[in-house]
């Protein structure tokens, strides 16, 4: 698992919508997805820019690297991704007993969803402990809370490792991102096993406002909302146990002000869920 950009490639969930030219919007039902998605967020940067040759890649996989150390010091990751996965077991066990299902495929889902909860509960120390040797690492962490505290007139070794070679720097930034392997199975599995475990309706926002009442006894875990990419709004959603309320904005000047679309929103509701 060195040298090249191995385990950097999660599975692409939007690609259908982009070949239907359409947007997803997601929204979180709870705290433990919305962290799982923030952390996917951070995954995706570092899986952008760790294909790009220049310094400033680097330097934004470093940062990204840096946050996902940060945010997983505050979010304990192992145990609620080994609960979210235990949810998703439950389901495809049920879905075994199903008459005209994929066997086959339900099956190497559960194995694969094991082996992943497995290679979590191998993880015995703090993903940070990790990185607790490395200088560079840590030293570019302590001064990214200062604005500008990474120039190159304050960290001259960051600099200098910075101008090496770019395949070298790719090389040497793909071996210190292996720890970060069961985490990132780990972010995949669950939010592929929540976006495929949906169900999709055509609504229509009147005047850009839609709300609906949530089903009981239903284990939602977050919405999608897909527009056409050249649709002039974008969805803002509150969601609680009960309702989703979404209103339809549109930017009205160069500042970014906003205000309710005035018009009727068709739009693809997805209710994703564990």
């Amino acid at each position: 698992m060195k040298g090249n950009i191995i385990f950097w490639n999660g599975p692409k969930y939007d690609s259908l919508f982009q070949q239907m030219k359409k947007v997803i919007y997601e929204h979180p039902l709870n705290e433990r997805i919305r962290s799982i998605l923030r952390i996917e967020n951070l995954l995706h940067g570092v899986l952008y820019h760790i294909k790009g040759p220049t310094e400033w890649d680097s330097r934004a996989v470093i940062k990204n690297l840096i946050e996902i150390l940060d945010f997983t010091n505050r979010f304990d990751y192992k145990i609620e991704l080994i609960k979210q996965l235990e949810l998703h077991r439950k389901v495809l066990e049920r879905w075994l007993r199903t008459p005209e299902i994929d066997t086959e495929r339900l099956a190497n889902l559960i194995k694969q969803n094991d082996a992943v909860i497995a290679k979590l509960k191998q993880i015995v120390e703090p993903l940070e402990q990790s990185y607790s040797a490395h200088e560079l690492i840590q030293i570019t962490r302590k001064r990214s809370t200062i604005s500008g505290g990474n120039s190159r007139c304050d960290l001259p070794g960051y600099y200098y490792w910075l101008q090496k070679n770019p395949k070298q720097r790719q090389k040497e930034l793909n071996e210190w991102l292996i720890p970060l392997e069961p985490l990132r199975s780990a972010v995949d599995l669950v939010l592929y096993l929540t976006r495929n475990h949906a169900a999709m309706s055509t609504q229509t926002a009147l005047g850009g406002f839609y709300q609906t009442q949530l089903v009981e006894n239903m284990n939602y875990q977050m919405i999608q909302v897909a527009l056409p990419l050249e649709n002039p709004c974008y969805p803002e959603v509150k969601g609680g146990k009960q309702r989703i309320t979404i209103r339809f904005l549109e930017m009205i000047d160069a500042k970014m002000q906003t205000e309710q679309t005035e018009g009727d929103v068709h739009f693809d509701l997805t209710y994703c869920m564990a």
